[in-house]
């Protein structure tokens, strides 16, 4: 039987309470994602003591999700399932595979596993939806800094429009206005994204923009009462896109906004930054206030974000 190939990559995440500490200083240290402006020797000596410092902050926040990241074991997962159903659709197997910038599997490991293997098609993406030289211009960079590839390449770096990726994330929106027994009409959406430097946007990075017409979309098709846009997971010294999704969660409490559906939009998978941060961090305050609010299931290792991923591949 013919073989194929998707190979997807990610920032990457500890597996381990002890792999926080070397997960940080790689994030840290690489000024493609966050320059101090300070130099490249310098730095690397911050992002030494900032990431011994935060790792311990930031341990028993994964001890309360398992100790780890879940996102490589819900990638791996959505890999697994999509393998049965590539077969029957196109009577190739599929081979997939990981990549990580900052973490274990490293990209430039990986990668070489695939030498001199005979695959018909290879297809090559992030899970990021939005693309960013932050994210998924890390990943591109170091994979073809590495690859070896002979064959021409399906190249996706970047699927925020993709339907059914968008209809993945509308129905769970529905789902949540059920959960509030209320009609979506009556409730406010509020998308919250990763935010980045401000410094990206100033350089021309695309993904505020594409982040805006994303959102424009879901509101399009789910037809909320009111929505607005925010920013989370902002950290270091620098200064980072807003408005903050805390500031904002505190705006429509003090406004006694109820029924606020949060979506967190840039993200896949359950992470810190949804698990803790959302859950435990942000929300609590509204509904200390008396007031409901509820974060969209993520769409993690789910049969239909699996169909999806096919989708954004060219396979339907």
């Amino acid at each position: 039987m013919k073989k194929d190939l998707l190979y997807v990559m990610y920032m990457g995440g500890p597996d381990s309470i002890e792999g926080i500490e070397e997960f940080l200083f790689n994030l840290f240290s690489d000024r493609t994602i966050i320059d101090f402006h300070i130099g490249g020797f310098l730095q690397t000596f911050v992002a030494k003591k900032i990431a011994k410092k935060r790792a311990v902050k930031v341990a028993p926040e994964y001890q309360k999700i398992g100790g780890c990241s879940p996102q490589l074991p819900y990638l791996k997962s959505l890999l697994q399932k999509i393998t049965p159903i590539y077969q029957e659709k196109t009577g190739r197997e599929l081979i997939t595979d990981i990549g990580m910038c900052y973490y274990h599997p490293y990209i430039e490991d990986s990668v070489k596993t695939h030498k001199g293997v005979d695959y018909e098609n290879i297809y090559i993406t992030t899970m990021y939806p939005q693309y960013s030289y932050t994210t998924t211009g890390v990943c591109f960079d170091r994979f073809e800094k590495v690859q070896e590839f002979s064959n021409d390449l399906v190249i996706i770096k970047e699927w925020y429009m993709n339907k059914a990726y968008n209809k993945c994330i509308a129905d769970r929106i529905l789902q949540a206005a059920d959960r509030l027994n209320k009609n979506i009409k009556d409730c406010y959406l509020l998308f919250s994204a990763h935010s980045l430097p401000e410094y990206t946007v100033k350089k021309g990075d695309r993904y505020t923009q594409q982040i805006n017409e994303q959102v424009d979309y879901l509101v399009s098709i789910t037809k909320p009462g009111k929505h607005s846009l925010a920013y989370q997971s902002r950290t270091g010294p620098v200064k980072w896109v807003g408005p903050y999704t805390d500031k904002e969660l505190e705006r429509l409490t003090q406004e006694k906004q109820d029924n606020i559906i949060v979506v967190p939009i840039s993200f896949v998978s359950d992470h810190i930054e949804t698990l803790i941060e959302l859950d435990e961090q942000y929300m609590p305050q509204v509904t200390k206030a008396g007031l409901n609010i509820v974060r969209i299931d993520s769409l993690n290792d789910s049969d239909d974000f699996a169909e999806a991923l096919l989708d954004i591949i060219g396979i339907s």
